[in-house]
């Protein structure tokens, strides 16, 4: 199990550890730009994708294409406020739409915090 899903794990440990005290997101955005550029996103991004040569693939493949040019959209759109130094305050986000999940995320952190013999999500 753990080589086939500890890719997997390490998403949801990227959910859970927003819970940890001390945790910085400025630090996490200011590590991301340090480590890939532009191109490198878009390079990973494109690697991402499903092998365009499999048609049944890229038949179901609209919405992870536009996700794909999304995140790749909002990425550059960061990285310009901070390099123009545009006031980020003036971005509007709806934090309701995720209320549930980050209820829920809080939830099982706390739980792997109170069952983990190491507690190393505290």
């Amino acid at each position: 199990m753990r080589s086939n899903y500890a890719h997997l794990i390490l998403l949801d440990l990227v959910i859970y550890e927003t819970h940890r005290s001390g945790y910085d997101p400025v630090k996490n955005v200011q590590d991301f730009w340090d480590k890939y550029s532009l191109s490198t996103i878009q390079a990973y991004i494109v690697a991402l994708q499903p092998e365009t040569s499999d048609k049944e693939k890229m038949k179901d493949n609209s919405q992870l294409t536009e996700f794909s040019v999304d995140l790749l959209r909002i990425l550059i759109a960061y990285f310009m406020i901070h390099a123009r130094q545009m006031d980020l305050g003036k971005v509007s986000i709806s934090i309701e739409v995720n209320k549930e999940e980050i209820a829920t995320s809080k939830a099982i952190s706390d739980f792997f915090r109170r069952v983990s013999p190491s507690n190393t999500n505290s």
